[in-house]
């Protein structure tokens, strides 16, 4: 995924909000998130014969800023890196999907609160569209045969976050590091409506390999 240009955006609204660090709290945070593809039919003989790619790790970042008329209302914005795993399926002459690499990244958007639980804890309800690239890679073997299979897709969803994170106050310092952790949720997903071809997947099918909620671990700065 190309993210350098908001990654350019995110720095330069982060240093403006910095000259204003007394009245409002400017976050940015790196983060690694944990999410798993979800099933999908694989193939039918006769009974359908589904299958999930392994659990896939991504890392990004994401910058929040507080909103000067709405005190504990933030914007955010921010994206993840690609992050991959591979099909498990493997039935010897009938089926090998071992080598076909699932991958996704996504750029995001959105508003969220933050509330204290004392002066160090914060926790979170969070509202982002995420645009969603997945892709679909490797070499499928069915009944025998060896195909070569590379499809694109894009998928606009919304989810929602919710963190809980602490920060490490020093006297003196207007620069604070945190720690904190995230469970996401997709609100929207699409259904799988046919057996797969994996000559060339189509695009529903692919969405519908979609991750549907994921968990991430963050570091970051408040300035």
């Amino acid at each position: 995924m190309n993210v350098s240009s908001l990654l350019i955006v995110a720095l330069a609204t982060g240093a403006l909000a910095a000259q204003d660090a007394p009245r409002l709290d400017g976050r940015f945070q790196v983060f690694a998130e944990l999410s798993r593809p979800a099933s999908i039919v694989v193939a039918q003989a006769p009974g359908d014969i589904s299958d999930q790619p392994r659990r896939q790790t991504g890392v990004g970042f994401r910058f929040m800023g507080e909103i000067a008329s709405s005190p504990g209302w933030y914007y955010e914005v921010g994206g993840m890196f690609d992050g991959s795993s591979y099909f498990t399926i493997n039935n010897g002459t009938t089926l090998n999907l071992t080598d076909v690499k699932v991958t996704n990244s996504y750029w995001t958007l959105g508003a969220g609160y933050l509330g204290k639980l004392s002066p160090n804890f914060t926790w979170g309800a969070h509202l982002e569209a995420r645009g969603e690239y997945l892709r679909i890679q490797g070499e499928a073997d069915v009944n025998g045969t060896a195909s070569q299979l590379d499809t694109t897709t894009t998928y606009l969803r919304p989810w929602l976050r919710g963190s809980i994170d602490y920060t490490i106050t020093s006297i003196g310092q207007q620069k604070h590091p945190f720690v904190g952790f995230e469970g996401c949720f997709a609100l929207m997903k699409t259904s799988q409506t046919k057996v797969p071809d994996f000559t060339d997947m189509d695009g529903r099918t692919l969405r519908a390999l979609a991750p549907r909620a994921s968990a991430a671990l963050y570091v970051g700065l408040r300035f």
